[in-house]
């Protein structure tokens, strides 16, 4: 699904954004962000093509700045149509799956 995606691409037409890392990652901001991306109030966190938890939207941020440290974060909706995709080193782009 993710290689299907179609990334936005919202700064100098590069789909990856700087959301921090650590004590930088920008935690307001991407909260913010996952908000007014997903209408849903629950996503799920996925670590790995086996491995994902249903998790509160209002928690979102602070699951992914937790994980962020040790892996790849992606964040998504329930029909797996939306994601956010957090890298560590530090950069999120997201998208939609259009089947």
């Amino acid at each position: 699904m993710l290689r299907k995606a179609e990334w936005e691409k919202p700064k100098n037409n590069n789909e990856w954004s700087f959301v921090g890392d650590g004590a930088r990652f920008l935690l307001e901001i991407v909260q913010e962000n996952i908000n007014n991306y997903f209408t849903e109030d629950e996503l799920y966190l996925v670590t790995d093509r086996h491995k994902s938890k249903e998790i509160k939207k209002e928690n979102a941020a602070n699951e992914v700045r937790d994980l962020l440290k040790y892996q790849d974060v992606t964040l998504c909706n329930k029909e797996f149509k939306r994601f956010i995709v957090f890298n560590h080193i530090g950069v999120a782009k997201q998208g939609e799956y259009h089947s």
